[in-house]
């Protein structure tokens, strides 16, 4: 087979994996990004996680925690097949640049960050408007009922949010939170480089102890556990990289079309990367120095919840993504 087929061949097994990966994701972490977003962007609201739950449970219905699943579900078969084809693609890229690291075919861990870098910005062209349309949809506050939604919502459906925020804003509109998107997804180089370091590490010491281990305790060293476990740490070092900038991202997506609180683009993600920094309303204890560990925890709002989708619901999405490459046979 022609080099140039293979090559096109490659790119395309990684794409195949990124769109497993994405309707995985979906699965598992909707309900808890909804109380996340919830807690970002209107956290005056509730006391907490649970609270913010039952509160979408009793008053907006259990399918209240799927809000906003329509554009990911659609979405992420194309954002993460490009985030991870295109990272399965600038590792090659890399790769090849370094004669050196192809005799031992282990790209260093500084490589494997820089692809994530490039693979994060590369999808977040695409992720952009999908999840100013997801923030939107989750922010609403209609209750359901078995013959259908209460009146009063701003939008009646994923179409009419996308009707709407392109009269009352542009086509343009739907990426004006592109630069924090940016900014958030760079953490995908200390995702990708740490789930890699996690790889190599659990993986070898996996190796060395499963000859002998009992056969009830010998799954967890299988390499499929490995996977699994390595890509759950890297999905917390990057959430605790880029929490701050997802909080800006979506109060961005979330202010209203009608009277916007931010500009759109660069300005905009400065406007609300000072307001978080700074609220008008901020406490005393919050000031100076010593009011840094209050400032923080006020900026780290929802992120419990956040640390806690992250594990299971990222681990599981880079399981299936190693495993439809493993089944497509990558080399």
């Amino acid at each position: 087979m022609p080099r140039e087929q293979l090559e096109w061949r490659e790119r395309a097994k990684g794409f195949v994996g990124g769109v497993v990966s994405g309707l995985t994701k979906l699965a598992i972490g909707h309900p808890f990004d909804t109380v996340k977003i919830r807690l970002q962007c209107d956290p005056a609201s509730y006391r907490g996680p649970m609270a913010c739950l039952r509160s979408l449970v009793q008053n907006e219905s259990i399918w209240a925690l799927y809000k906003g699943c329509i554009p990911p579900a659609f979405g992420w078969m194309v954002t993460d097949s490009v985030l991870l084809g295109s990272l399965h693609t600038y590792r090659r890229m890399l790769m090849r640049w370094s004669p050196r690291h192809q005799r031992d075919g282990k790209l260093p861990v500084a490589y494997q960050g820089l692809a994530g870098v490039g693979a994060g910005w590369t999808n977040s062209f695409l992720t952009a408007p999908v999840e100013l349309l997801k923030t939107k949809l989750q922010m609403q506050k209609e209750t359901f009922s078995s013959y259908g939604k209460a009146h009063g919502a701003e939008f009646s459906s994923t179409w009419d949010c996308v009707r709407q925020v392109v009269r009352y804003t542009g086509v343009r509109g739907l990426w004006r939170a592109l630069p924090a998107t940016l900014l958030f997804r760079t953490s995908f180089g200390p995702m990708f480089a740490s789930y890699e370091v996690f790889q190599r590490q659990l993986g070898a010491w996996a190796s060395k102890h499963r000859e002998d281990a009992s056969w009830m305790y010998a799954w967890l060293l299988s390499p499929a556990s490995v996977t699994f476990f390595a890509g759950g740490l890297a999905a917390e070092v990057f959430w605790f990289t880029a929490y701050p900038a997802d909080v800006i991202k979506n109060r961005i997506m979330a202010v209203s079309l009608h009277e916007p609180r931010y500009a759109s683009g660069t300005r905009g993600m400065w406007q609300a990367a000072v307001e978080l920094w700074t609220p008008p309303n901020m406490r005393e204890s919050e000031c100076g120095v010593l009011g840094l560990p209050r400032r923080l925890r006020r900026i780290y709002t929802g992120y419990l919840t956040c640390a806690l989708r992250a594990f299971p619901t990222n681990a599981g999405a880079l399981l299936a993504f190693e495993t439809a490459m493993y089944l497509m046979q990558h080399r």
